[in-house]
């Protein structure tokens, strides 16, 4: 069983390689396409939105997703309305220009980064092929096809392999304190495991703890990576249209591209789906790349420029409804 199977993913004809320039792994086309075809077909149910409204019930009711078992009890652990413990997800650092350098992490990326990083850590580091052990205690997260496909398709190995910083390497300015920042959040995070964990994962938890606290880290590197702006299609009317940020398994498996991208890519309320189109003619053997940042969509005919400053927080009422499925497709 594959990824798209399993999910539930309706794909063109595609194929997964390296390129032969630079090694760096992508998507391609197995045939032509016109602009406009189908490409990739997520549904709702199994994707994330970070930001999809401020207020943590709905956050944590649009976050449902059935990708990963382990995340909404994480997401509601790491909500600002919880009423424990606060776990923060927010780091700053000064610098030498006495200036503030601020990086926060929304909870559902949290949630998804521990979720990750403990699955890594019982399957590479304890090499625990199964969460029940004979005579002891449940060890880990529990077994789960779904998640198990979609962590072999996240590049976790190559960031721990090649270092975190190598993927990011730029002339960004305060590049370094917004990595110190991240490892800070990484350790409120390891904490908050730590609390929750059973005493012998506890130990075992602490027997490893530089390993667990690099999976940590790498996973905020690497859900961060995949997190995609995109338009919100609610309808016929564009005046409707709003922007979210998502991740979307197998489309964040395409490369990012500033220019001449090859696919755009929305979330389709009425289609209960994240789609991803060729938005120009595509060739055999040709990449296919999408402007994570990009939040135009052009869909039949001519379609009015998105307003950025129509968010997805605005109107709340219509993303909250159209995201309750049937009991047919949760």
């Amino acid at each position: 069983m594959t990824l798209l199977s399993a999910v539930g993913i309706r794909s063109a004809p595609l194929a997964q390689a390296r390129r032969g320039s630079d090694g760096v792994r992508g998507v391609f086309a197995k045939r032509y396409f016109k602009r406009g075809d189908l490409l990739l077909s997520v549904p709702l149910h199994s994707c994330y939105f970070p930001h999809a409204s401020p207020v943590p019930r709905k956050l944590r009711r649009w976050n449902r997703s059935t990708l990963i078992p382990e995340v909404p009890l994480w997401l509601w652990r790491f909500s600002p309305d919880i009423p424990e413990d606060r776990v923060t997800l927010t780091a700053s650092a000064s610098t030498e220009e006495c200036k503030v350098v601020t990086v926060s992490l929304s909870p559902v990326e949290a949630a998804l980064a521990v979720s990750i990083a403990v699955r890594h850590f019982w399957r590479n580091v304890i090499c625990l092929k199964d969460s029940v052990g004979s005579g002891r205690a449940v060890l880990g997260p529990p077994a789960d096809r779904r998640a198990d496909l979609y962590m072999r398709s996240l590049p976790l190995k190559e960031y721990l392999s090649y270092g975190l910083e190598a993927p990011y390497v730029s002339g960004a300015e305060f590049e370094g304190h917004v990595h110190s920042n991240l490892e800070q959040i990484a350790w409120n995070l390891r904490d908050c495991l730590l609390s929750y964990a059973s005493q012998q994962e506890y130990s075992l938890y602490d027997a490893y703890a530089a390993e667990l606290d690099v999976a940590l880290l790498a996973s905020i590197y690497v859900v961060r990576a995949r997190v995609m702006r995109m338009a919100v299609i609610r309808g016929d009317n564009p005046k409707t249209d709003g922007l979210t940020s998502v991740i979307a398994p197998c489309v964040d498996c395409l490369n990012h591209s500033s220019h001449e991208t090859t696919c755009t890519a929305c979330t389709s309320l009425p289609n209960r789906a994240v789609i991803v189109r060729a938005a120009r003619d595509i060739n055999v053997g040709e990449e296919l790349t999408v402007d994570y940042r990009g939040f135009s969509l052009s869909r039949v005919g001519a379609r009015a420029e998105i307003d950025p400053s129509n968010a997805l927080g605005e109107d709340e009422d219509i993303w909250e409804s159209r995201y309750l499925f049937p009991s047919d497709l949760v």
